[in-house]
C-alpha cells in the first residue's frame, strides 16, 4: 500500500514496479487533509519470502524514493500483503505492532480515576517542574504517534524525554571510578607511561567533558530513580487479526502478559548497563542515522544477557512513563479542580 495526501492517488503504470490507484481513503483523526492510496506490485525473487526485517527496509527505502522523487509525503505502512486465492483477493496484515504490542490494548476500566489522579497532580506543580516534566512528557507521547510509523525516531524520543529529566533532576557523577570507562583510561595511561600529574589532568578534563557527563547523569538517574514496583508492572502482548471476508477488524486478543522483571532482571546494575547500550543507539540513529529494524526495538523472547543490549522498546517506555510519574509525585501538591460538570 502506498498513501499520499490530495484526491489523487499515484499511478505509475508499465515499468520495473507498478503502482495502480485505488481511490481516497477514508477520513482518519490522524488525516491532515483527503488521502488516497494505491497499491505497489514489485517482482519477487524465485523462493525467497521476505521476512519482516526485510520487509521493513524495503517499505521505509521505497517511501523514501518517492518522498524525495516527488517531494510529497509518501507513506509505505509496515506490513505484509496476503494473496487469498480462494476469494480472489489480497489483504494487507500490519506488522509494526510488533514494536510495542501493549500499546494496542483496550483501555482500562477506570479511565477517569486515572486521568484525574494526573490533571490534580499536574497542577499542583510548580511552573518550572511543569515546563521539566512536561517536556519528558511531550517526547513520551511524540514517541507513541511515531512507533508504528517511524520506530528509530520513537525510540530517540522516549531517550531524549528520559534525558530531559536527568539533566534537570539527576545528578552527574563526580567520582573517577564512578565512570564506566576508567579502567580503559586507567591502562592508557599506564601503557602510554603518563605520570601522575599527566594522567590527573587528564582525568580531570573528562569528568568535566559535556557529553560524557549527559551520559553517566542519564545511566545513573534512570536507574536509581524507579521505585521497586517498576519490575512489578506488565507488559501485555495484543494482537488484533481482521475478517478475511469482510476486512473488518477483529476483536484483540491477548497472547501473553508478562511483568518486566520477567524480562529484565530486578537488578540495577543490569538496567544501568543496558541503558548505556541504548543511549549509544540513540545516538547512533541521532548522529549517523543509523538503520534498526522493528525485531531490534521490539521484545525479545527472554531475558538472557539483558545487560548486554540495548532496552526494548516497550521497557523503555514504560520505564520513561515511570520516571515521569516518579518526579510528578515527589513534587505536586495536588490541586482541587473547579467544581463543575459538564453534562452530555
Amino acid at each position: 500500500r502506498v498513501g499520499v495526501y490530495g484526491a489523487d492517488p499515484l499511478d505509475i503504470p508499465n515499468w520495473i514496479f507498478s503502482v495502480e490507484p485505488q481511490g481516497l481513503s477514508g477520513q482518519t483523526p490522524q488525516a491532515l487533509g483527503p488521502e488516497s492510496w494505491s497499491v505497489l506490485r514489485l517482482p519477487d525473487l524465485p523462493n525467497q519470502d521476505p521476512n519482516l526485517s526485510v520487509r521493513h527496509r524495503l517499505g521505509s527505502d521505497l517511501a523514501c524514493l518517492l518522498s524525495l522523487a516527488l517531494e510529497r509525503r509518501v507513506i509505505v505502512p509496515i506490513d505484509f500483503s496476503i494473496h487469498l486465492p480462494q476469494l480472489e483477493k489480497v489483504v494487507f496484515q500490519p506488522a509494526a505492532q510488533i514494536v510495542d504490542q501493549d500499546l494496542l490494548g483496550p483501555l482500562p476500566d477506570d479511565a477517569k480515576k486515572r486521568i484525574s489522579t494526573y490533571v490534580t497532580a499536574i497542577a499542583g506543580l510548580l511552573p518550572e517542574d511543569q515546563e521539566a516534566i512536561g517536556a519528558a512528557g511531550s517526547a513520551y507521547h511524540g514517541a507513541l504517534m511515531l512507533f508504528d510509523k517511524e520506530p528509530r525516531a520513537a525510540y530517540t524520543l522516549l531517550v531524549n524525554g528520559m534525558e530531559a529529566l536527568s539533566r534537570r533532576y539527576g545528578s552527574p557523577p563526580t567520582d573517577w571510578e564512578d565512570w564506566e570507562a576508567a579502567s580503559y583510561w586507567d591502562n592508557l595511561f599506564s601503557t602510554q607511561g603518563l605520570t601522575v600529574e599527566q594522567s590527573s589532568a587528564i582525568r580531570a578534563r573528562l569528568m568535566d567533558d559535556r557529553q560524557l557527563r549527559c551520559g553517566a547523569t542519564f545511566r545513573a538517574y534512570a536507574s536509581t530513580k524507579p521505585r521497586d514496583s517498576f519490575w512489578e508492572r506488565t507488559l501485555d502482548q495484543w494482537v488484533y487479526g481482521s475478517d478475511a471476508n469482510t476486512g473488518a477488524w477483529l476483536p484483540p486478543t491477548k497472547m501473553k502478559s508478562r511483568k518486566i522483571t520477567d524480562l529484565l532482571p530486578h537488578d540495577r546494575t543490569i538496567l544501568k548497563r543496558s541503558l548505556a547500550y541504548t543511549y549509544q543507539l540513540r545516538s547512533s540513529v541521532i548522529h549517523e542515522s543509523a538503520w534498526f529494524d522493528l525485531t531490534t526495538l521490539g521484545q525479545p523472547l527472554t531475558k538472557m544477557n539483558q545487560g548486554d543490549r540495548a532496552l526494548s522498546f516497550p521497557i523503555l517506555r514504560t520505564l520513561l512513563s515511570e520516571l515521569i510519574w516518579v518526579e510528578i509525585a515527589s513534587r505536586t501538591t495536588p490541586a482541587v479542580v473547579p467544581n463543575f460538570q459538564l453534562p452530555r
